[in-house]
């Protein structure tokens, strides 16, 4: 059977490309840690997870009930009030063709309903853990694949590879 090798190689180099692609981008999300933090010096627009007494937060009752025993809310920062901070709180999804887009909801928490405040940032520690885990992966991938696509000729003469030893070796001209 004679295969064209050029087209063998193009089709699994585009096949792994989305693969890579996914592993790489659901990877880093893990990356992410919640570091404890005072609400009110919190940046607009950073991501926030605030642990409430819902009794004191009104509006929470709005947002569509999750499984979870904590009271709990997530959502970006869009504005800190004098007794209240305005989160969006993101509540369905919606896909139209290929893209999701994310439906959210404005809602105030005050001040007085906050337990803790949580911010979220990127731990640089996984992310490079994560980077170079999927690049050495690609990189044992394509040296699998093309070793497999290529094999190294052997001659039946050559002795084995178990046999062959080197002690040493010296350098001529």
């Amino acid at each position: 059977m004679n295969r064209d090798p050029q087209t063998h190689i193009g089709l699994v180099g585009r096949s792994r490309f989305p693969i890579l692609f996914w592993i790489l981008v659901i990877g880093l999300q893990g990356c992410y840690n919640y570091l404890p933090t005072d609400f009110s010096a919190a940046p607009v627009g950073a991501d926030l997870r605030l642990f409430v007494d819902p009794e004191d937060v009104p509006e929470l009752s709005e947002i569509p009930a999750t499984e979870d025993l904590a009271p709990v809310v997530q959502g970006t920062l869009v504005g800190i009030e004098d007794d209240a901070l305005v989160l969006r709180v993101p509540v369905a999804s919606r896909q139209q063709g290929f893209h999701t887009f994310s439906l959210g909801q404005s809602i105030r928490v005050p001040h007085d309903g906050i337990i803790s405040a949580q911010l979220r940032v990127l731990d640089e520690l996984k992310t490079v853990g994560v980077v170079s885990g999927t690049v050495a992966a690609a990189a044992a991938l394509i040296f699998v694949g093309l070793e497999v696509i290529n094999p190294a000729p052997t001659t039946p003469d050559d002795d084995p590879p178990e046999l062959l030893l080197k002690l040493f070796s010296i350098p001529i001209g």
